[in-house]
Parts: C-alpha cells; sequence; structure tokens
C-alpha cells in the first residue's frame, strides 16, 4: 500500500499531473497546427502550379483526288501562210533597241475595210518607228503606215505612196469610220504622242484633220 510521504499535500499531486497532461496536449496541439500549416501549403503550392500544355500534334489531312482529265482531240488547224502569196510584204518596226519599253511590246494594230467602196476588204497595217534618242542610222525610206488594196482575188497592193497615209510616226492602233457622215470611211490612228485623224478625201486620198477636229490628246 503506497504510503504518502510526510509533507505532501493531495492538492499538489492533482496540480501535478493536471500540469503533464495540460504540457501533453500543448505539443500535441501545436504539432497538429503546423502539420495542418505544412499540408496546406503544400496543397496551395501544387494547386498554384500550371500544368504544362499538351504537345502539338500533327494534323493528318486527307489530300483531295484529283479527277482524271478527260482526254481533248485538237482539231486540225489547216491554215496556210500566204503573206508574200498575196502582195504583202509589211514588217513592223517598233523601235527595240535592247531598253524594253512598254509599246514596243503592243505591235501596231490593223484594219480592214473597204477604202475605195468596191466591195473588197482593203487592209491597212500600221507601223511604227524608231525612238527619237537612238543613234542608229535610220533606214530610208521611213517606215510608214501601209494600205492594201484588194483587187477581188485576195490578192493585195500597195498603194500607200502619195495616199497621205505615208508619214512616220509611231502608230499604235487604229480605228474606222465615218466621223464627218460624207459616207467615206475615215481613219483615226492611236500614237505614241499626238495621235492622227484621216480624212478620206475619196479614191485613194487621205487628209490629216487631228488639229482641226481636235483630237489630238496628249502630246507627250
Amino acid at each position: 500500500m503506497a504510503t504518502r510521504q510526510s509533507g505532501s499535500r493531495p492538492d499538489d499531486d492533482i496540480e501535478e499531473r493536471d500540469d503533464a497532461v495540460i504540457g501533453k496536449a500543448f505539443w500535441r496541439s501545436l504539432a497538429l497546427i503546423v502539420a495542418v500549416a505544412v499540408g496546406g501549403g503544400l496543397v496551395a503550392w501544387r494547386l498554384g502550379l500550371k500544368s504544362p500544355p499538351p504537345a502539338p500534334r500533327e494534323a493528318k489531312l486527307a489530300l483531295p483526288s484529283g479527277r482524271e482529265k478527260p482526254k481533248v482531240v485538237m482539231p486540225a488547224m489547216p491554215f496556210t501562210d500566204i503573206t508574200a502569196a498575196a502582195g504583202i510584204d509589211f514588217v513592223h518596226e517598233n523601235g527595240a533597241a535592247g531598253e524594253k519599253l512598254l509599246p514596243e511590246t503592243m505591235g501596231g494594230g490593223c484594219a480592214f475595210f473597204d477604202h475605195d467602196g468596191d466591195g473588197d476588204q482593203d487592209l491597212l497595217l500600221v507601223q511604227g518607228s524608231r525612238w527619237p534618242w537612238d543613234e542608229r542610222e535610220t533606214p530610208q525610206p521611213a517606215p510608214t503606215m501601209k494600205l492594201y488594196d484588194n483587187d477581188g482575188t485576195g490578192t493585195f497592193r500597195d498603194i500607200t505612196a502619195g495616199s497621205g497615209l505615208d508619214v512616220p510616226f509611231y502608230g499604235t492602233g487604229v480605228a474606222v469610220g465615218d466621223f464627218d457622215a460624207d459616207g467615206r470611211r475615215d481613219l483615226f490612228v492611236s500614237a505614241v504622242g499626238p495621235d492622227r485623224l484621216f480624212r478620206t478625201l475619196g479614191g485613194v486620198r487621205f487628209a490629216v484633220v487631228t488639229a482641226v477636229a481636235g483630237v489630238a490628246g496628249d502630246a507627250g
């Protein structure tokens, strides 16, 4: 049987036991608080991390299938060069000398029209020229437009000389019409520089009436 030491009181034993219980409870509570704080911090840190984006994947596209081209049989082109046989000896002068200027690529234009009213389609071919700064020797005579008269059989004769169309300039195109309503077909020739309007006088005679008609355009 336990005996109480002399001089000790029952209240002192109770207080010591209470202090020990309180101390243990305190440390346990502190440990729990620290664990909760550390665990919560780890959870918050983990949640704050951004997940890396998924790696890009190459999409597989199906290529369209091409349609089979139909087989086309080209018709025969029964053309024969009869230029010389028809009496046409025109050579176009575009003034090309290596600078590759735009008018040099355009050609001069042409017109089929019945200049003398005989029912046959005659032919006018528009001519270019050398550029003013060209140091090459100028052909003599200087090239001009060519008017070819159709004899009705598809043979042409050069009737330019003395017609009024034998003037050198850089022509680029031609339009045919009766601008003065006299029943005869007149010619408007566009050009690099002033354009030209030729009035038909009858027969094989044309007169330049550009200034009178006011259709020269830009002189540049």
